[in-house]
């Protein structure tokens, strides 16, 4: 039987991006053993999320524990990320045994360079963004790259990064996904005003979190808009409890909320509830624009962005600085119009065909490894 193992160690907002592909494999291919890997409860939680969602038989889960020194490697530094290389090292010959790895982010590549040469590696980017960071030179050391949609499968060919013959374009898995959870957007606020999803960036050098107290100072200051500060998930991940507290206290009752945490940041909560999204740099907009709407941009670094491919996305709507952002979003919905065909053009580049993307994924895998029952 072959074996495929589906690798979650860049944290649980990597689940939803990887797992359909593993429920369709699991539900398809009943000779192939799908085996979930994974660091933490929670995205054991939402794989079994997933797998409802695509009625697969139960998931195959274990655990990807880190060694000792990986926990002190991280509490040292101050970031979670640490933990992933010795995490890795402690479980290479484990994955060894496997005939393919499937992962959302490139940091298992590594162990290309620790002896893994036999089991296939596929890689299926999180996201669908338009930073140089989404075409890395370690996009090289995997045998299949499935990506969404056409724009970052050429770009990834002209940069050289990988083979056109390495690649396959299948659509966004998790809008697959989020298609098979829900029917409708959900209610964030019991009240009629238009919602603001605001969705600042981890990094702070790129991102508009340093002036996102005095953004939200605003909102508060206003009752025409509703708000939701939801950063990206890792935006906070290394944050002490304190600091928490710090930014749970901006929330507002029936007005604004704050949320540094919770699935919803996962599940498209707030991308499909809102009204308006206001970001900088997350690739999450293009979530957003699975239904177009309209959009503004923090240009919080004072960037000349301008022809600048890593910034495409600030084309889909108006660009201000941190100061005139509620102004902007006054007028984003009026503006919207002269938006609407580039966001749409942009979205199927990014995407491509959604719908059945997880099936789409699994065949490409199931090739991978020469699966014999492959129909």
């Amino acid at each position: 039987m072959k074996s495929v193992a589906f690798l979650y160690i860049g944290g649980p907002h990597h689940v939803f991006h990887a797992a359909p592909a593993a429920a369709a494999l699991a539900k398809a291919a009943r000779d192939v053993q799908v085996v979930n890997l994974v660091s933490g409860e929670r995205s054991a939680a939402l794989i079994e999320r997933v797998y409802a969602a695509y009625d697969a038989p139960p998931p195959d889960i274990r655990p990807f524990d880190t060694p000792w020194w990986g926990g002190l490697a991280a509490r040292i530094s101050g970031r979670a990320s640490a933990r992933k290389l010795p995490a890795l090292l402690r479980h290479r010959r484990e994955l060894a045994g496997f005939d393919a790895l499937v992962t959302a982010e490139c940091s298992s590549s590594i162990l290309r360079h620790f002896g893994l040469y036999d089991a296939k590696m596929v890689l299926i980017p999180h996201g669908a963004g338009d930073r140089a960071i989404s075409i890395e030179k370690r996009m090289a050391l995997f045998d299949k790259v499935i990506v969404a949609g056409p724009k970052n499968a050429e770009r990834m060919v002209d940069c050289g990064v990988v083979r056109r013959e390495d690649l396959a374009e299948v659509g966004y898995l998790k809008l697959d996904l989020m298609r098979q959870l829900r029917g409708q957007a959900p209610k964030l606020f019991d009240n009629d005003r238009p919602t603001i999803f605001y969705n600042p960036h981890f990094k702070r050098e790129l991102s508009s979190l340093m002036q996102a107290e005095a953004i939200v100072a605003a909102f508060r200051a206003q009752d025409r808009f509703n708000l939701v500060l939801a950063p990206h998930i890792r935006a906070f991940e290394d944050a002490t409890p304190a600091e928490r507290m710090q930014w749970e206290a901006l929330a507002e009752d029936g007005k604004v909320i704050v949320d540094l945490g919770s699935d919803r940041l996962l599940d498209m909560s707030y991308a499909i509830g809102a009204d308006i999204y206001l970001g900088d740099v997350s690739s999450q907009v293009y979530e957003f624009l699975a239904d177009p709407r309209p959009c503004v941009f923090v240009n919080a670094h004072g960037v000349r962005w301008e022809g600048d491919p890593n910034y495409a996305f600030w084309t889909l709507g108006d660009v201000c600085t941190p100061e005139m952002v509620l102004q902007a979003v006054t007028v984003a919905a009026d503006r919207h119009a002269s938006y609407l065909q580039q966001q749409r053009a942009a979205v199927a580049a990014s995407f491509g065909e959604s719908d059945g993307a997880a099936d789409r994924a699994a065949s490409q895998i199931r090739q991978l490894i020469g699966d014999p029952e492959m129909p």
